[in-house]
């Protein structure tokens, strides 16, 4: 199913508005100044979170081991990539988009990309840029389309699918790879796929999504599908005032290798779709969420504070390398 199609209900956020006290015509009135009083305190909270620029974690480089596997996947019974993400819509505007996340901007809940670096990014699967398929190595044109669909399937589930994402449920991920594979990815499925926290739902708002796919031959019989991408994600703060677009929609950087097996060399158990190198960085999160293994936006810690860190090219800019340091602390 898509988070796409109106599943998410939609929550009311209020925006905390700023007044300016000289300018009040009536500066006794009682009322006005427990309103003052209110917003003398949001200032203070604005301050302290100012100093915070955004949290940032890396899962680290996590290397799957790779087993034989043979022969070249045919597509499984299920929903396609297209079904799970919906059909994309062209970016609101074409204009220069930022490329770091603001410390404090406007947000409209509407449209909460636009001070962002993905304010034009596709939405959903269709933010993943293919390569037409072309005969590589042992691996027909046809084989490579196939395989190909069969990584843009993958992600798409990983990232998009409702049941995965929301439900915590690995197994149409899972069940895309050879037999031989899935113990270990069963092992640890958050390494490989977002669960949303507990508690937190997302604006009724497509994710976005951008970067590219590179295919290549491996050993003998394989053929090596290189994915480097950024999603974003817009969760709704209900009525919790934000000061911009970092304190409610974190970013998930991978770069991972898809490796589909063919061939008489390998088993039947380990024919099909492995994982190969694997490494992710996420942006803007919810560090006590990250810790257990769920995907919140930073409005969703407790404190909502954390130490500052310089921007790191590569966290928005898939064609760059993935960041090695993050800010969550223990």
């Amino acid at each position: 199913m898509s988070i796409f199609r109106g599943e998410i209900d939609e929550g009311e956020a209020e925006e905390v508005d700023e007044h300016d006290i000289e300018s009040h015509p009536d500066l006794m009135d009682p009322d006005w100044q427990r309103h003052a009083e209110k917003e003398a305190w949001t200032g203070l909270r604005r301050q302290h979170r100012r100093a915070r620029w955004r949290r940032r974690v890396v899962i680290g480089a996590a290397v799957v081991v790779v087993a034989a596997a043979a022969g070249v996947y045919v597509w499984q019974r299920g929903t396609r990539p297209e079904e799970i993400a919906g059909p994309a819509s062209a970016p609101a505007t074409t204009a220069p988009a930022p490329t770091d996340l603001p410390a404090s901007a406007k947000v409209d809940l509407t449209r909460p990309f636009d001070n962002t670096p993905a304010r034009n990014w596709a939405e959903g699967i269709a933010g993943l840029t293919v390569p037409a398929p072309a005969k590589v190595g042992s691996f027909s044109a046809k084989q490579v389309g196939d395989a190909q669909e069969q990584v843009k399937h993958a992600i798409a589930v990983a990232h998009f699918d409702r049941n995965t994402i929301e439900g915590h449920r690995p197994d149409a991920y899972i069940g895309l790879f050879a037999p031989d594979a899935r113990a270990e990815l069963q092992a640890n499925p958050t390494a490989y796929v977002v669960y949303l926290a507990d508690g937190t739902r997302l604006l009724p708002v497509p994710p976005r999504m951008t970067g590219t796919m590179t295919v290549r031959p491996g050993e003998a019989g394989e053929l090596v599908l290189h994915v480097t991408y950024v999603v974003a994600y817009a969760f709704d703060p209900g009525n919790r005032g934000v000061e911009g677009p970092a304190d409610l929609e974190p970013f998930v950087r991978v770069e991972a290798d898809y490796i589909v097996r063919g061939g008489n060399a390998w088993e039947p158990g380990s024919r099909g779709l492995w994982l190969g190198d694997f490494r992710g960085f996420y942006t803007s999160v919810s560090c006590d969420d990250q810790k257990a293994g769920r995907l919140g936006p930073a409005f969703h810690d407790p404190t909502f504070t954390g130490p500052s860190l310089t921007p790191q090219p590569g966290q928005f800019d898939p064609a760059k390398p993935v960041p090695e340091k993050g800010n969550c602390l223990p």
